[in-house]
């Protein structure tokens, strides 16, 4: 991935709703909200991840929608996870938000494979009491 791409997805705020409260990470910085569901879900890691825009190529809003339907019902298939919907929204709004799912429960590995079969650039990856961190898959 490329300098330009990469800095612009750690410039990059990703939400995600738990009940009526957001739980915003941000690469290379812990987050004691993450830890505390972690802790009340008995998991220890979470990614975040979206079908949206395939290797950052720009697709309509249905387009993005109907990927990201599939990522859902495939979520849905993986037994002892725990999903919540968020969104990815670049801090100087130059890119669209894209909507997104914080997987609790997976392991990197499976998190990793999920985003190549989605076509994405990177993952965000986060584990109990640590920094969140960008994966390049």
């Amino acid at each position: 991935m490329d300098k330009e791409l990469l800095d612009n997805y750690k410039n990059t705020d990703y939400w995600f709703a738990v009940g009526e409260k957001t739980i915003t990470l941000t690469i290379g910085q812990k987050n004691n909200a993450f830890d505390r569901l972690c802790e009340r879900t008995g998991h220890t890691t979470g990614t975040f991840i979206t079908a949206f825009n395939p290797q950052s190529q720009l697709l309509t809003k249905s387009e993005n929608e109907s990927r990201n339907k599939q990522l859902a019902t495939h979520l849905e298939q993986i037994a002892d996870v725990c999903c919540f919907s968020g969104e990815g929204q670049d801090r100087e709004k130059q890119w669209p938000p894209e909507a997104s799912f914080m997987v609790l429960g997976l392991s990197q590995k499976t998190a990793i494979d999920l985003a190549q079969e989605y076509q994405q650039n990177a993952l965000v990856w986060i584990e109990y009491q640590q920094a969140a961190v960008l994966i390049d898959v």
